[in-house]
Formats: structure tokens, C-alpha cells, sequence
């Protein structure tokens, strides 16, 4: 691969398994532009210029990182409070118990919902402007035109990349959507829908992690207080919360000692907040 002949030392060190949109993402964090000019360039040689971008990670991250997150900082909060008014462990793990899975359930059908109900709108715009296409064809043209010289193509211009557009309908109708009503196409109802475990999941998992340290160490009767108990709660509530923070700077392409601290802190102040009020 000449690309490699070029490559930095930073960039030699990369592994041979690494995908090439791996090796894009590195030479565009590098800035090395004719690194990621010959990735590309040997892709399409090959066929493969459609890049995953990491597809199933991204699809489902938003899911695993908004619910992990909900479930930790909300279910400790509540365990922070409830010990802060030395409530009875076994009553501080009944009140955690009680916000980790109603809320767990909440999360995930509120994901679905959210994610149906945007496809139906969606599905029903496309519908719309399908029909309209066919029924009022030269006053779609004449929007898109409009647009396109809005964006600095000149009326020539604008008039030739609707017409190309026009030779597929779907294209045409897909580019109506995104540049008239800045709609792209829909989650899938199945994909919602696996979202939407993948977000109930992630909350009981991460959520339930600070309860795990009442239930283990029992004496459900000794008052809520500042000792070992709650230090271990404390501790894997950071761990989930560092977890998460890389998780995401890992799929985000940021630095993972970024991510990491950052998503810490945000949920220590949180934390905080729930003892000042307990």
C-alpha cells in the first residue's frame, strides 16, 4: 500500500486488523488528507467505497450511552439521597429497586415511542410530497431549483442537477425530503425497537450496579451512612460512569481521557446535588 510508505510513525503502529474506515478516521485526526485520498482511492478499486462507519455500533450507542447514563446517575442519586437521611439499607435498596425499573421501563418505551412516532411523521411526508411529485411536478421542480440557487448554484446549474435528480424519483424524492423539509429517512420500526431493549437493558445493567453493594453486604436494618457500604456504592458508580464516558469517546472518535473524566463529572455534580438535598 504506498499510503503506508507515507504513514507516520503514529500511524505505522496501527493494527494490521484495522478496518479502513479506521484508517480514515486516523488520517483525518492526523490531518493527513493524500493518506486519506489513497484509503479511499483503494476502496473504490475494490468495490468497498460504501465505508460501515461502524453501522451497528453507531445505531445502538446513542441507546447504550442515554440509557446507562439515565440509569447510573438517577438510581445513585436516589441512593445518595435516601442514605444522606439515613434511611434503613434495606429501605435504600427497595427505593433504588423501585427507580431502576420503573424507570428502566419508562426509558425504553419512551425511546420507542419517540422513534415511531417519527417515523409515521416521516413516512407520512414522503407520502406527501410522492404525491406531489406526480400531481404537481413542475412546482417541485421550481422549489428544488429555488433551493439549489440559494445554496450559490446558478440558475443553469440548478436547473441541470434537478433534472439529473429527476431521472430516479426516488432520489429526487429523498433529496425533496432532506433539502425542502430537512427530514432524512426514518429509523425502521424494528431498529426502534431494538433500540429500545438495547436502552432498558443499558439502564438496569449500569443502574444497577451502586444497589449491588447494599444487597451484598446485607444488615438491611443499620441506617444509611458515609461507610463502606456506600465507598463501594461510590466506587462503581464511578466505574460505570468512566465506562460510559470512554464507550462513547471510543464511537465519537474523541479522546477516551476526555470522554472518560468529563462524564465523571458530570455525574458527581449530580451526585452532590442529591446529597445536599437528602
Amino acid at each position: 500500500c504506498e499510503c503506508l510508505l507515507r504513514l507516520p510513525l503514529s500511524c505505522l503502529k496501527m493494527s494490521l486488523r484495522e478496518s479502513r474506515s479506521d484508517m480514515a478516521r486516523d488520517a483525518f485526526r492526523n490531518n493527513y488528507g493524500a493518506i486519506s485520498a489513497d484509503i479511499h482511492k483503494q476502496s473504490l478499486l475494490q468495490g468497498a467505497a460504501k465505508e460501515k462507519h461502524k453501522k451497528e455500533v453507531g445505531e445502538t450507542i446513542s441507546s447504550v450511552v442515554f440509557g446507562g447514563l439515565d440509569g447510573i446517575i438517577t438510581t445513585f442519586a436516589v441512593v445518595t439521597a435516601a442514605t444522606a437521611a439515613q434511611l434503613s439499607r434495606g429501605l435504600i435498596i427497595v427505593l433504588g429497586l423501585a427507580n431502576l425499573i420503573g424507570d428502566a421501563i419508562g426509558m425504553g418505551i419512551g425511546d420507542f415511542v419517540s422513534s415511531k412516532a417519527e417515523f409515521d411523521h416521516v413516512t407520512a411526508e414522503r407520502e406527501r410530497e410522492s404525491w406531489e411529485i406526480d400531481n404537481c411536478l413542475e412546482t417541485e421542480k421550481t422549489e428544488m431549483i429555488d433551493i439549489y440557487m440559494q445554496k450559490g448554484l446558478t440558475r443553469e446549474e440548478a436547473v441541470e442537477v434537478v433534472d439529473l435528480m429527476l431521472e430516479n424519483k426516488d432520489v429526487f424524492l429523498e433529496r425533496m425530503m432532506a433539502d425542502e423539509l430537512g427530514l432524512l429517512p426514518p429509523e425502521d420500526p424494528k431498529t426502534a425497537a431494538k433500540n429500545a431493549f438495547v436502552t432498558f437493558v443499558s439502564f438496569i445493567v449500569f443502574g444497577g450496579l451502586p444497589i449491588i453493594a447494599y444487597v451484598a453486604n446485607g444488615h438491611y436494618d443499620r441506617p444509611g451512612a458515609l461507610d463502606n457500604v456506600f465507598y463501594e456504592a461510590l466506587g462503581l458508580f464511578g466505574f460505570a460512569l468512566l465506562v460510559l464516558g470512554v464507550y462513547r469517546g471510543y464511537v465519537t472518535g474523541k479522546p477516551w481521557y476526555i470522554t472518560g473524566p468529563l462524564t465523571l463529572l458530570n455525574g458527581s455534580v449530580t451526585t452532590a446535588a442529591a446529597w445536599g438535598l437528602g
